[in-house]
């Protein structure tokens, strides 16, 4: 009979959305890392996606099954009554007895364990699930959701620690939020923490050009968030607002989506701009909305600091590419950021501009614009390390839901 190692088949689940760019990030992060260690296991890896092609680019050893969409959905009843289905595409509803395509298709396939769906199926029988949830940022800041997105995200983390066989969070903090929210279910709660893409994809070049493309300072901060509301930016501008009038001038600039699907107004961003006009600083902070990839890891590398302004995250993939790269970070003060970045240059409370403002003023003098080469490589090295230990914890954790 073959052993366990030989017909181990992990299925990886596109998060790719034009919405979301941590979602590619967390995609490719997942399975280079489960690669790294699955070759020499003899474990095959799948991507499930309703994409032709592989998120993680054509060189790496791993198959695309290409499932119809949608891909995932909320967990739904089957339909109870003859001709709902109809009534649904009248309406322009999903119908549920195509909601979970991805489990189809991996029963089809053979896959041994399925990761890391946000929903499983009561029917999910036969493919074994490890689930992930990415925060719990509803329940800490309820004011950023309606009642009913509120709901219905309750509804489908429960749903989810009941039904899936082990649940991945990607911190300690997130995994004491999943016991606050879920005691009955704690003891399947797993913590991978997940790396950098510049754990496999280290970037090369003259990152100059970027800067230059762009007419920004030789010398600037970093903001490279998504424009959501929990994201913080405004706080940043009060800083500088502060260090202007005391006659210290900072450079920011600031990268990401322009969007916020909770904010359709945008009445976040708007506060933004006017902010940085109210404090005459529009020849300080340069917003350039979503740029290419290229382009931010470039601006990345360059930065004298990044800062992370957020209220919440679960791990925060801009705090991990900084680190990566050997560049200093400064934090807001929870306690995600506390696990993930203790070295940060520093951390202020996400309603204290008075102390950012004064955490600059200590240290920009002393910061310097990058690359910094050696710096850079050795920043690099320790984040090869870090993803094999998390391709080493993922496999672990697989195996160990194939065995429940």
């Amino acid at each position: 009979m073959a052993s366990e190692r030989a017909v181990l088949r992990v299925g990886v689940l596109d998060f790719t959305s034009s919405g979301w760019a941590a979602g590619s990030t967390f995609t490719r992060a997942l399975t280079c890392s489960l690669l790294s260690v699955c070759r020499e296991e003899g474990v095959e890896v799948f991507i499930l996606s309703d994409k032709a092609e592989s998120p993680i680019g054509k060189d790496l050893p791993v198959t695309v099954l290409q499932v119809a969409p949608p891909l995932l959905g909320p967990p739904t009843k089957a339909p109870s009554f003859r001709g709902e289905s109809l009534l649904r595409r009248a309406l322009g509803r999903s119908d549920p007895s195509h909601t979970y395509n991805a489990y189809i298709a991996a029963r089809e396939h053979g896959i041994s364990v399925l990761l890391p769906p946000g929903a499983v199926p009561c029917w999910a029988a036969g493919v074994k699930t490890v689930g992930w949830i990415s925060d719990f940022q509803h329940v800490y800041l309820p004011e950023f959701f309606s009642r009913e997105e509120r709901r219905k995200r309750d509804e489908a983390f429960r749903s989810l620690a009941e039904r899936a066989d082990l649940v991945l969070l990607s911190s300690r903090a997130a995994r004491d939020h999943f016991a606050a929210f879920a005691p009955d279910y704690v003891d399947k709660a797993r913590v991978a923490p997940f790396p950098s893409m510049f754990a496999f994809e280290p970037p090369s070049g003259d990152p100059h050009g970027s800067p230059r493309k762009y007419n920004l300072p030789e010398k600037f901060v970093l903001v490279a968030n998504q424009f959501w509301a929990h994201k913080n930016h405004e706080i940043v501008v009060e800083a500088l607002d502060r260090l202007r009038r005391k006659g210290v001038r900072v450079a920011v600039v600031m990268t990401g989506l322009p969007v916020d699907s909770r904010d359709l107004s945008n009445h976040a961003l708007s506060r933004l701009l006017q902010a940085v006009a109210r404090g005459g600083l529009a020849g300080q902070v340069t917003v350039l909305g979503q740029v290419p990839r290229n382009d931010l890891v470039d601006l990345m590398r360059v930065a004298a600091i990044v800062i992370q302004p957020s209220r919440f995250e679960g791990w925060s993939t801009v705090v991990q590419d900084a680190k990566a790269l050997g560049r200093p970070v400064a934090c807001s003060d929870i306690p995600v950021h506390r696990e993930q970045a203790p070295d940060s240059l520093g951390f202020f409370p996400c309603d204290r501009p008075d102390i950012l403002a004064d955490l600059l003023a200590a240290h920009w003098d002393a910061l310097e614009p990058g690359p910094d080469r050696d710096g850079e490589e050795s920043a690099l090295a320790a984040e090869r390390e870090f993803a094999g230990l998390h391709g080493r914890t993922l496999l672990g954790i697989c195996r160990e839901a194939v065995r429940t």
